[in-house]
Order: C-alpha cells, then structure tokens, then sequence
C-alpha cells in the first residue's frame, strides 16, 4: 500500500515537472515570437503611408543636404588657412558620408528605393562662387555658409525626432541636433577669434 502510494506521488511529481517545463519553454517560444515579429516590425516600412513618406522625403531630402556639405568641406581641405578648420572639415565629411550610407541603407531596407545624392542649380552656382575665394575670404564664407547649412539640418531634424517611425533614423535625427549645434558654436568661436565676426543666433 505504501509502494502503491509512494509511485503514485513520484507520478504527479514528475507530471508536475512535466508541466512545468512545457509551460516554461512556451513561454521562451512565445517571448522570442514577440521579440522577432518587432524587429521584423522595425525593418519593415512605417505603419501608416503619411509617416513612410515622411521618411522617405526626410531621408532623400538629408542625403542631399549632407552632400553638400560634404562637397563645401572638401574644398575646404584644399583652401582653408587654420589646421583647425581643417580637422573639422575633415571630421564633417566622415560623419556626414557615414550618416548618408546608412540613410542610403534604411531606404533601400525599409522601402525598396535606391537613391543617389542631387545638387540644385543654385548650390552648383554657390560651390563656383566658393571656388573663387582663398584664404581668409574663403575660411569666413565656408564657416558663415555651413552654419546656417547646419541650422536647417538641425531644424530638419528636430521635426524628425517626433514624426519618425524608425527607432534608428530618430537615432540618427538626435545625434545631427548635436553633433551640428557644436560644430556651429565651434565655428561661431573661431568667428569671433580670428576675424572679429561675433554674431550669436
């Protein structure tokens, strides 16, 4: 009788244990089910055509603003008279050409589009004017022109940062509302240092 009693507790112990485990591996299938179906989410395009077109127009419209940019610091490598000036051209070119490869990537992901930077008319027309300058006169336009260049990347991005759908361009939004303030209060300095040109705002 014992016996008899002593198997049948051995039997629901192991049952329970039985139990347990399967609702416990369940449970791992079903976490890791949620966690996939996010980030299949999250690759995927916007939920809603308003915001995929927001990110795509953002995305368009930066690379071709980043570009520019890009296309102003070179030049500046060649023409620019302090070594500091230089090292933040430099620096410009290498983040703002990462940040186009990666916004080139997400459109290409997240919607099927292969784009390619463009420049308008008059910014062919601006780069030519640069062209034209050396030395001082040069290194205060470049620094006066890509100041406000970066206040409409920054006002470009700070409308970003709460319409996107995509956890990594907000990323990306709030790292060019950084980044560029710097680089523009860095700028405003040397302004103000080298050539008596102290504006603020």
């Amino acid at each position: 009788m014992l016996n008899r009693k002593r198997i049948l507790n051995l039997r629901n112990r192991e049952g329970h244990k039985m139990m347990a485990s399967i609702i416990f591996a369940f449970a791992l299938v079903i976490g890791t089910v949620i966690s996939a179906t996010a980030q299949t989410q999250e690759a995927g395009s916007a939920p809603n055509r308003g915001t995929a077109r927001y990110e795509i127009d953002f995305m368009q419209d930066m690379i071709d603003h980043h570009a520019m940019a890009i296309m102003m610091s070179e030049m500046c490598l060649e023409k620019a008279v302090h070594d500091e000036l230089r090292t933040l051209c430099q620096e410009i070119i290498s983040a703002q050409q990462q940040e186009i490869t990666e916004m080139q990537s997400w459109l290409l992901e997240w919607y099927g589009i292969s784009y390619s930077p463009q420049m308008k008319p008059g910014e062919m027309r601006m780069m030519e004017k640069m062209a034209q300058m050396s030395g001082a006169e040069f290194e205060i336009e470049f620094m006066e022109m890509m100041i406000k260049h970066h206040l409409k990347a920054i006002r470009e991005a700070s409308k970003c940062v709460d319409r996107v759908y995509h956890g990594q361009l907000r990323e990306l939004c709030e790292n060019i509302i950084t980044s560029q303030a710097a680089e523009i209060e860095q700028m405003r300095t040397w302004l103000c240092q080298w050539y008596g040109i102290c504006t603020r705002g």
